[in-house]
């Protein structure tokens, strides 16, 4: 509850931010969208010459994730995840679909998962931003205007709130890709989730009612932790009819839910709060840019292009007296929540230095390096 309200304020402040209202934030967009730093990942595997950027809050959420998967739990889905917290809060229902339909709706979330990585070694980019539920949500305090630029990721987030308001964790079971990688690595089974003995259970299936991904481990010797998001519910002395229930193992060695959340929080938020402090404030790189050169301009208004996250990112540049004095983005395919912060700082950064060589915003590098490339385009015209 408290971590989801802090996210949820934290996109209000945000949007605050953006608008000039204040002159603060919490967290940007950018930084709790951990899909950014798994393309930081992807691009460091792929490119020789790419520089990771280690302090880069998303980079270190999409880190602390990996970790404790690989280390056998979900435990980021049952105990961090804001999505999934709001997934809960929306439920109202019961509803569950028949064992067959859900067991195959289950693996959507790999073909999703799958999608996204096929686009982004095939066109360089992940084709279903633009669908995010995750980031309609963040959006919200922006409506409605941030509807005329993700409508189908708001038409997205509006679906999966219906179906989360009949069925449990309904986005977690069938829709989320971070979801499906985790239940990827997890197969490391360092973690096991198993009942000691033979199943004797007292009716009650309270346990399996109360299991939010419907796993029934009243009646399972052990859990599919691919699938199972590590709520504890059916361990320990749960049981409110007092039957031995499921038993929670690291390296086959019993480990108790206290100590294992204690170590697991602090193993999380020590990764991204702690390693990466000041990357979470905001933290940022330089470009690779040049000096622009000063009183070497002829005066007038040019145009230049540039490619962010997504092509076609056209600024409009004003030049008087030999300087820049003006730049706005007149075209862009970015996406919303990201875009708008690296617009703001970029240009404002590079008409107070008269030069290309700003900082860019960790998590929205690439909208940064699309408008410094395209404002040197624009200068190229402006060239005596």
């Amino acid at each position: 509850m408290l971590i989801f309200a802090v996210v949820c304020l934290s996109f209000i402040i945000y949007r605050l931010y953006l608008n000039g209202i204040i002159d603060f934030k919490l967290f940007s967009i950018h930084t709790l969208t951990p899909f950014g730093g798994l393309g930081m990942m992807y691009h460091w595997l792929i490119d020789s010459t790419y520089v990771l950027d280690y302090t880069t809050p998303s980079f270190l959420l999409a880190t602390a994730i990996i970790i404790l998967a690989l280390l056998g739990t979900r435990f980021f889905c049952g105990w961090i995840c804001p999505f999934g917290s709001l997934n809960d809060y929306i439920n109202q229902k019961d509803y569950e679909l028949p064992a067959k339909t859900d067991a195959f709706l289950r693996y959507i979330k790999y073909f999703v998962l799958f999608f996204i990585i096929f686009s982004k070694i095939l066109v360089g980019t992940c084709v279903l931003t633009g669908f995010d539920p995750w980031i309609a949500f963040a959006n919200i305090p922006a409506l409605p205007g941030a509807f005329k630029e993700i409508p189908y990721a708001f038409l997205v987030l509006l679906l999966v709130l219906i179906g989360a308001f009949f069925i449990k964790r309904f986005f977690c079971r069938y829709l989320c890709p971070l979801g499906a990688l985790q239940g990827i690595l997890v197969g490391t089974g360092l973690v096991r989730l198993k009942r000691q003995g033979a199943i004797i259970c007292n009716n009650c299936y309270n346990c399996s009612i109360q299991c939010p991904v419907n796993l029934k481990p009243g009646i399972q010797r052990s859990i599919d932790l691919a699938e199972c998001i590590g709520c504890l519910r059916c361990t320990g002395d749960n049981c409110s009819r007092g039957t031995t229930l499921l038993e929670m193992t690291f390296m086959n060695k019993r480990l108790k839910p206290y100590p294992y959340l204690t170590i697991a929080f602090l193993l999380f938020f020590g990764i991204y709060l702690g390693v990466g402090y000041n990357g979470t404030l905001g933290a940022s790189g330089t470009a690779d840019s040049s000096i622009i050169s000063r009183n070497i301009y002829h005066d007038g208004i040019y145009y230049g292009t540039g490619v962010g996250f997504a092509p076609g990112l056209r600024v409009k540049i004003e030049v008087a007296n030999g300087q820049i004095i003006k730049i706005d983005v007149v075209k862009h395919s970015e996406t919303s929540g990201y875009y708008e912060e690296a617009f703001i700082k970029i240009t404002d950064g590079i008409i107070n230095s008269q030069s290309t060589e700003v900082d860019v915003i960790s998590g929205a590098t690439y909208t940064c390096k699309g408008v410094i490339e395209a404002v040197e385009d624009a200068l190229e015209e402006a060239r005596p």
